[in-house]
């Protein structure tokens, strides 16, 4: 999880475009909040993700008061990480403050369970590209890679083989490119 983690945030935090929502550059708030299965890597993954703020430049606030979801105080952050949430975590002012932030230019990254949140939440759905609905036991997988020019692909071969714990997904957002 530790080096997904790392690949992820030093791309989003390089990638990240400049917005009006920002007064501080390279803020990171990193929710936590569950109010479904709570994963035992979250505090392995908030500390990681504290290491990578150090060693990049970013600053990190980690928290799971979903209160700070105003529009006054997203407007500091660049990204907002949702690190294995799960369930109904935001109430609906919450959750306009937070989808002004992302229409405004913030950025979003959610990181393993994220897609097991807010299921009655259309827009968060379509955010994060689809819901989870369950997993079977880690297995191994074969992959086959259909965009050779990503940064993220590139370096990938055309069919990889990997173990891992694979998420089955519903409502997949028909806009995403996979």
């Amino acid at each position: 999880m530790k080096k997904i983690i790392t690949i992820l945030i030093v791309f989003l935090i390089v990638s990240c475009k400049s917005s009006n929502t920002s007064n501080t550059t390279n803020k990171v708030l990193v929710f936590t909040k569950t109010s479904g299965f709570r994963h035992t890597s979250i505090e392995t993954g908030v500390e990681t993700i504290k290491e990578l703020g150090k060693t990049n430049h970013f600053e990190v606030t980690q928290t799971e008061d979903a209160s700070l979801f105003t529009p006054e105080n997203l407007k500091q952050y660049k990204l907002v990480l949702f690190l294995n949430t799960t369930g109904d975590v935001l109430n609906t002012n919450e959750e306009q403050s937070f989808e002004n932030f992302i229409k405004n230019g913030g950025s979003f990254m959610g990181v393993h369970a994220a897609s097991d949140t807010e299921y009655d939440w259309s827009w968060f759905g379509k955010l994060v590209g689809a819901y989870f609905i369950n997993h079977p036991k880690p297995a191994i997988a074969t992959i086959d890679r259909v965009n050779s020019k990503h940064p993220s692909t590139k370096h990938l071969p055309k069919k990889w083989s990997r173990f891992d714990e694979w998420y089955n997904f519903k409502s997949l957002n028909k806009d995403i490119k996979v």
